[in-house]
């Protein structure tokens, strides 16, 4: 992808996502596949995952991916913010439920594996941990996710114990929607919490090599995470694996 400098950007008009860079992070390429869904243009935005980011704090006021910003409206970083600016503008069918039901089971679903203290946010604090006392105190002068993340000992060290749970009724939900003959996670059609899950998946199983190139570093930093986490049903990684062969998401980046 052809990355924008945050302040050329910032005099542009028009929608503007800033994308972590060069690295296949969820949370940029959940947010991509939702505008993608929805037909919205946008021009990706540089940030580099981990650094200082000035010029797109300076814009936006955050530091991290993804982040929406849409002509002169205030900068959106939440995954809702963003999925609801996609249903807004965008085309085609809603990625959101119109049952009522459905609709709150998918954004509580969505928010116990991808909100602030969800599955994703332990997954980060395990990542952030690998290595030691050392070399966490070292890459802590430099790397300003630790703070943000709230980063402790005490907290990666509960993090597994607080994201099973998450994963589990994840699996549960599946299960029912198989006996259920329903192919998706919630309701009867795609959902963002479908788009979601083909995303984040990757700490329970990377995608194969051929499919999504990743990084050394940060194929590592999966890997751990995964062996952390042990064992998970097969209709996590089948569901995943489905939808993004049907739906044609981008794993590019």
């Amino acid at each position: 992808m052809n990355y924008i400098e945050p302040a050329v950007a910032r005099e542009m008009d028009g929608l503007r996502l800033a994308l972590t860079a060069h690295a296949p992070a969820p949370y940029s390429m959940s947010a991509r596949a939702i505008l993608d869904h929805h037909g919205v243009p946008y021009v990706p935005v540089l940030q580099v995952g981990g650094a200082q980011n000035e010029d797109l704090v300076a814009w936006t006021g955050h530091r991290n991916a993804p982040v929406a910003v849409y002509n002169d409206e205030a900068p959106r970083a939440g995954w809702l913010e963003i999925l609801n600016l996609a249903e807004r503008l965008g085309s085609g069918p809603s990625l959101v439920p119109p049952d009522r039901d459905d609709r709150m089971l998918m954004v509580g679903l969505s928010n116990e594996l991808i909100g602030e203290n969800g599955f994703i946010w332990d997954m980060r604090l395990v990542m952030l941990g690998r290595g030691g006392p050392e070399r966490v105190a070292r890459a802590r002068l430099r790397n300003p996710m630790y703070d943000q993340y709230g980063y402790s000992e005490a907290a990666a060290a509960g993090a597994v114990e607080r994201a099973r749970p998450v994963l589990d009724r994840l699996t549960a939900q599946l299960h029912a929607q198989r006996d259920a003959g329903r192919r998706y996670i919630v309701g009867d059609a795609l959902s963002a919490v479908d788009i979601y899950w083909v995303y984040f998946s990757q700490v329970v199983r990377l995608f194969p090599e051929a499919v999504c190139p990743t990084p050394e570093g940060l194929r590592d930093m999966y890997e751990a995470v995964a062996t952390e986490l042990g064992d998970v049903d097969p209709i996590l990684i089948e569901q995943r694996d489905r939808v993004l062969a049907e739906h044609g998401l981008p794993l590019d980046f």
